[in-house]
C-alpha cells in the first residue's frame, strides 16, 4: 500500500499504518501530520476522489476518516470549497 500522496496542490509522506483498518491508517497519519506542523492551518487536502485514487482507498474510506478528522476538529470543510486543515484544532463540544 502506498504511504504518501502526491498532488498538484501538495506533496506529504504520511506512515500509514494499515493495521488496525485503513481509514484508522489514514486518520492516524492526517492527525500526526497536523499535530507535528507538516500539515499547517489552511492547507487544502486533496478531493476525497483524487487521495483514495492516489491512496489505492475507497472513496467512502477516505471520507470517513475526513469526517471524522473534522469531528475533531483537526479540518474544516466547507460545500465547494473542499477540506482544510483547522486553524486550532478544538475538541468538538459536548
Amino acid at each position: 500500500m502506498p504511504n504518501h500522496w502526491a498532488s498538484s496542490r501538495l506533496d506529504l509522506h504520511v506512515d500509514l499504518d494499515a493495521a488496525g483498518g485503513r481509514r484508522s491508517g489514514l486518520e492516524c497519519a492526517l492527525r500526526s501530520a497536523i499535530r507535528q506542523g507538516r500539515l499547517s492551518a489552511g492547507t487544502l487536502l486533496p478531493s476525497t476522489r483524487g487521495l483514495a485514487k492516489e491512496l489505492g482507498f475507497s472513496r467512502g474510506t477516505v471520507s470517513a476518516a475526513y469526517g471524522q478528522l473534522v469531528e475533531e476538529g483537526y479540518l474544516t470543510t466547507r460545500p465547494g470549497s473542499g477540506t482544510t486543515v483547522a486553524e486550532a484544532p478544538q475538541r468538538p463540544s459536548a
